[in-house]
C-alpha cells in the first residue's frame, strides 16, 4: 500500500476510534445521558470522560501508530479532529450550547495527547519489530 493512501486510510480510521473511545464507554459504564442539539451521545460520553476512554483512545493510538508509524503526532491528534467540527456543527444550530467552546477545545487538544502517546509507542514497536536485517560483512564475521 503507498505511503499516501495508508495516510488516508490511517486518518479515517483514527477518526473512527476517536468518535469510538469516546462514544463506547457511555455504553459500557452505563452513564447518565445528556441532551444534546444534534449529537446526544457525544456530549454523554464528553462529559463523562473516564478511565476507560483514556485506556481506549491509548489503545487506539497504538494500533494506529503500528499502522502508520511515520506520523504518530498527526495520527495521535487525528483521534480528537471530529469533536470540533461536530460541537461547530452543534453550535450552528443551538448557539447556546456550547458557551465555553474554546476551553471545549483545548481540552480536545490534551485529551488528544493520550492518542498521542499511545501512535508513538505503537510507532515503537512497529520499528523494533521491522527492522531490516543487517547483511553480513566481514567486519561482522567473527
Amino acid at each position: 500500500m503507498s505511503d499516501r493512501i495508508r495516510l488516508a486510510v490511517s486518518i479515517i480510521a483514527a477518526i473512527a476510534l476517536g468518535l469510538i473511545s469516546i462514544i463506547a464507554p457511555v455504553f459500557v459504564l452505563s452513564q447518565t445521558h445528556y441532551d444534546a442539539p444534534l449529537f446526544p451521545l457525544v456530549r454523554s460520553g464528553v462529559e463523562g470522560i473516564s478511565f476507560l476512554t483514556l485506556a481506549f483512545l491509548l489503545l487506539s493510538g497504538v494500533l494506529l501508530g503500528i499502522a502508520c508509524p511515520r506520523h504518530p503526532l498527526f495520527i495521535g491528534v487525528c483521534t480528537m479532529a471530529a469533536f470540533p467540527l461536530l460541537a461547530i456543527a452543534e453550535i450552528s444550530v443551538s448557539p447556546t450550547s456550547h458557551n465555553l467552546w474554546p476551553f471545549e477545545f483545548i481540552i480536545y487538544g490534551f485529551v488528544s495527547l493520550i492518542a498521542v502517546l499511545g501512535a508513538f509507542i505503537g510507532s515503537f514497536i512497529y520499528r523494533r519489530t521491522h527492522k531490516q536485517a543487517q547483511p553480513l560483512t566481514g567486519a561482522n564475521v567473527g
